[in-house]
Order: C-alpha cells, then sequence, then structure tokens
C-alpha cells in the first residue's frame, strides 16, 4: 500500500510539474503580446484625452507630455491600424524603439524625417510589417481589391490640421524605386509624379489626381521578393461646408 501511495504522489508530483511548466511557457510566449496591447490601448486612452483646438479629435498635448516628437496619428477604422506617429532626424530610431522610446522590435509609425510642415506635399509614413497585423501588419490585405473597398479611406490628424485621406494606388515595388518624394519642383512635376505612382496601382481604384492635391505615402516591408516594399498612397480630401470637395 506504501509503494502505491508513492508511486501516486510521484505521479501527482510530476503531473503538476507539467503543468506549471506549460502554463510558465503560455505566459512566456503571451506575455509580450498582453503588453504591447495594453501599451496601445493606454496611448489611445491618452489620446482621446482633452483637446486644445477646436479641429483636433486627438489629444496632442497629452501624447507630446510622453513623446515630445508626436507628429500625427494614423487610423484606418475597421482595423487594428490606430497610432501616434513621431517623427525625428533620422529614419533609424523608431525602426527599434516604441513611442515610449524602449526599444521593441515592432518600433513606431513614425515620419520620414525629410518631411517638412512647410514644404512637403507627400506625407511619406513607415511601419513595420508585423505578422500579427499591428503598426503596418494589416497593410498587405490591401492586395485584395475587396479588401480596399471596404477601408478605402485613411484617417491622419496632424495638429490642428485632422484629415482623411482617400486610397488612390496600393502596389509592391523595390524599395529602391522612387516612391517617396515629398516636395516638387511646381504642381505639374506633382501631378505627373502622382499619375505614375498611380499607374502602377494592382488595381484602379477610381479616384482622380488634382494638381493642388495633397498626398500620403505608407510604406512596410513584404516579402514578396528580397527587398520588396508595399506603398499605398492616399489624396487628402478637403472639405468645405461639411461637404467633400474633390
Amino acid at each position: 500500500m506504501t509503494k502505491i501511495k508513492t508511486s501516486h504522489r510521484i505521479i501527482s508530483l510530476i503531473s503538476t510539474v507539467f503543468i506549471l511548466a506549460a502554463i510558465g511557457g503560455v505566459v512566456y510566449y503571451f506575455y509580450p503580446q498582453i503588453m504591447k496591447t495594453f501599451q496601445k490601448q493606454t496611448i489611445i486612452d491618452i489620446s482621446q484625452g482633452e483637446v486644445t483646438k477646436n479641429t483636433d479629435t486627438i489629444d496632442f498635448e497629452g501624447l507630446k507630455a510622453i513623446n515630445p516628437e508626436t507628429v500625427g496619428w494614423v487610423s484606418i477604422k475597421g482595423t487594428p491600424l490606430d497610432y501616434p506617429v513621431v517623427q525625428t532626424d533620422n529614419n533609424d530610431y523608431y525602426l527599434h524603439h516604441n513611442f515610449e522610446k524602449n526599444s521593441a522590435i515592432e518600433g513606431t509609425v513614425f515620419l520620414d524625417t525629410v518631411c517638412t510642415k512647410t514644404t512637403a506635399r507627400n506625407d511619406i509614413l513607415y511601419g513595420h510589417y508585423m505578422r500579427d497585423e499591428s503598426m503596418f501588419g494589416v497593410l498587405w490585405q490591401y492586395q485584395n481589391e475587396a479588401y480596399f473597398k471596404d477601408h478605402p479611406l485613411i484617417q491622419y490628424d496632424r495638429p490642428g490640421d485632422p484629415g482623411q485621406w482617400e486610397i488612390f494606388s496600393v502596389y509592391i515595388t523595390d524599395a529602391d524605386y522612387d516612391y517617396r518624394q515629398p516636395e516638387f519642383a511646381n504642381d505639374d512635376d506633382f501631378l505627373s509624379y502622382m499619375n505614375r505612382v498611380k499607374d502602377r496601382s494592382i488595381y484602379d481604384t477610381g479616384v482622380v489626381l488634382n494638381p493642388t492635391d495633397s498626398v500620403l505615402t505608407l510604406s512596410t516591408c513584404i516579402y514578396t521578393f528580397d527587398n520588396a516594399r508595399l506603398a499605398i498612397h492616399a489624396r487628402k480630401i478637403n472639405r468645405v461646408g461639411g461637404l467633400m470637395a474633390v
């Protein structure tokens, strides 16, 4: 009888060890994702605080209290893409640091350092292609035209300058292709350039470009081939008296 009890205790102990190890493994695997989700929600909550300008829907002052390099907020309704945008004096730092400036593999969505508020007509945003569809990971779905039709607009707000942007081009290209030009000599130069990237789109969005438009470009890595990039371009929708002006 004693031997049987001892065997049961050993089996019970081994089972307990395996269960604890399994729990530990699950926690170890999911903890980073849980923390990333928690941190994202905290930042979203801060962004929905008190706004200082009547035109804003984002509390940029609250965000700047955490990161003074905050320059905007980008989101696409109905998707996980919902993030602050930062800008610094190089295009490397935020590849490896989060919004709180802590080291992080997912980095932060950031505005190209060459884009200036006064002269840039093409704001270029970068975000990592994350397999859990965080950051710019969800953008791969825009290869499907049906997905575009369900999500044709990007919300990109800058302090004192909120706006919706309608997508006019989606394509995959080599990283060396010229799709990230921020400034242009004149309206004709701008329109010629943007019509060229529009012609590269894998489907026709039906959007007509104007020579005085402002453009938003989202760029992310994609693994279709070596050094590939997914580019999405959108034009700003101007609203006059509550009506959309095209």
